[in-house]
């Protein structure tokens, strides 16, 4: 479970700095292209390590990093792209960034199916969560806007309402695991101290 809290603290910390870039692009959408590549691309690489060091945490229901070795691995990829190659990268943006929150939005659809299944009250509000998400991917690969300052604030809210809504998803589902795992471990010891006393 220790191990459980420390990818848990990584992981709101990584989607804490995501949301602050998103941030960033609103307040300042004149910010050049190329500096949003760099940015994106370091938060993706970052991202990707604490996703896939959370799949690795002792969770028991495989609920609170789903999908994250898969997804990290994504992550990491199109970071070190995104870097690599920043000047043939910045056109390609809205779509990288789009398939990007469609799969991430894809993701939270199992993971709000398998809340509910646990008994998680509030897992509608991940799927909400999925659907808004996936839905702005599928804005950013349609790309309606002729400006690049709308196209980078659409960006900035994405990245702002993506890295909220992973930090309330991750916080409110070890909170989850960890009353189950309490919930278990006491029926364990009631159920153990019962066949001692039958014995």
């Amino acid at each position: 479970m220790r191990f459980i809290k420390r990818a848990k603290a990584a992981y709101i910390s990584t989607c804490a700095a995501i949301a602050v870039i998103g941030l960033i692009l609103i307040l300042f959408p004149e910010i050049s292209m190329l500096a949003v590549c760099y940015m994106l691309g370091i938060a993706a690489i970052v991202f990707g390590i604490v996703k896939i060091t959370g799949y690795f945490s002792a969770d028991p229901y495989g609920l609170a990093f789903q999908f994250d070795f898969a997804f990290g691995i994504i992550a990491i990829l199109l970071g070190l792209v995104v870097i690599i190659h920043p000047g043939n990268i910045m056109a390609l943006v809205p779509v990288i960034m789009g398939i990007y929150f469609m799969i991430d939005g894809i993701m939270k659809i199992q993971t709000a199916v398998d809340a509910k299944r646990f008994g998680v009250r509030s897992w509608w509000l991940i799927l909400v969560s999925a659907i808004i998400t996936g839905g702005i991917g599928i804005l950013l690969l349609v790309n309606p806007f002729e400006s690049a300052v709308a196209l980078t604030v659409l960006l900035g809210i994405t990245l702002l309402a993506d890295g909220i809504s992973n930090i309330w998803i991750a916080a409110y589902t070890v909170k989850a695991i960890k009353k189950e795992v309490h919930a278990d471990d006491k029926i364990y010891v009631e159920t153990s101290n019962r066949e001692d006393k039958d014995d």
